[in-house]
Formats: structure tokens, C-alpha cells, sequence
């Protein structure tokens, strides 16, 4: 089975395999660029008082330089929404705790549940838990010098010494 398609930028920064530039050119032209915004535009259906968070996380994604776009925006709402939701739901859940309540700490318990798998699931689709950004693949500088290989020196000085 074939593995997963990579972007341009990681199969030349990992110099395994050889595209001629008529490939390059193709798969270049094929590949989704988008432009990194300055700042991420706060959806207009966000409540007033989860904007400074979606402020928030919006730039530190900016700044982590991982591909977010003015796209994104609602993806970033709705983990917000979500990680607000699952707050409230937790101070539900310990107050019915404390009042030794078990049939609203049930059903505040399920919601929580529910909340948390939707913040859940919006921070690995912008890759902000730890396995999302395991999964990224980001290509490497190209410039970057290669490594001293002591067994190859070895072995070519060796080459050079019968010759």
C-alpha cells in the first residue's frame, strides 16, 4: 500500500527521491498555497466574551507557523466554544458533586464528556495537541550541512589508501 502523499517541499528537503522538473513543476501546480495572514479574523457568530481567547490562540498558531489561515477561523471558534462549554459543565459537575447530587451530576457529567471530545477534536484538526503535531510533516531547511559519518570516512580513506 502507498504511503501517504507528501507536499513538494518535504520530498526534496528529504532528497530520497528524484522528481524531474516536469514533475516538479506539476506537483507544484497541484499543491494548495495559501498565504499567511498577519492575524486570524474573529468570526462574526463568536460571543463577545470568547474573542479574546480566539485572539489568543489565533496568534500563538501564527506564530507556530504550522499552516493556519484565515480558513481555520471557525475551527478556532468552535474550539473556543467548546473549551468554554466544558469549564462551565466541570463547575456543574463539581457543585452537583458537592451537593451529593447523582442524577445532575450524571447528565452534567455526559455533557462534559461531549464537550471535551469536541474541543478535543478541533485542537488535533488545528494541530495543537501533542499526537497532532507528531502526525505533521514538516520539511526541513535544505541548507542544513550533512552529519560526519566516521564509518564512511572510514571506508573511503580506506579506497584511497589502495589506490
Amino acid at each position: 500500500m502507498a504511503g501517504k502523499r507528501q507536499p513538494l517541499a518535504v520530498l526534496q528537503a528529504n532528497g530520497r527521491k528524484h522528481l524531474t522538473k516536469a514533475e516538479i513543476a506539476e506537483r507544484s501546480a497541484a499543491e494548495v498555497h495559501l498565504k499567511k495572514p498577519k492575524r486570524i479574523s474573529v468570526p462574526a457568530w463568536l460571543p463577545e466574551d470568547l474573542k479574546g481567547d480566539f485572539r489568543k490562540i489565533s496568534k500563538e498558531l501564527l506564530d507556530a507557523d504550522l499552516g493556519a489561515s484565515q480558513l481555520d477561523r471557525d475551527t478556532i471558534g468552535r474550539l473556543v466554544v467548546a473549551q468554554a462549554q466544558y469549564a462551565a459543565a466541570t463547575r456543574m459537575v463539581r457543585d452537583s458533586l458537592d451537593q451529593e447530587n447523582t442524577e445532575t451530576c450524571s447528565s452534567w457529567s455526559t455533557l462534559q464528556e461531549k464537550y471535551f471530545k469536541q474541543a478535543r477534536a478541533c485542537a488535533n484538526d488545528l494541530g495543537l495537541t501533542i499526537t497532532s503535531r507528531c502526525r505533521l510533516i514538516v520539511p526541513q531547511g535544505g541548507g542544513q550541512a550533512e552529519q560526519e559519518n566516521p564509518f564512511l570516512e572510514l571506508i573511503s580513506g580506506g579506497a584511497e589508501r589502495r589506490a
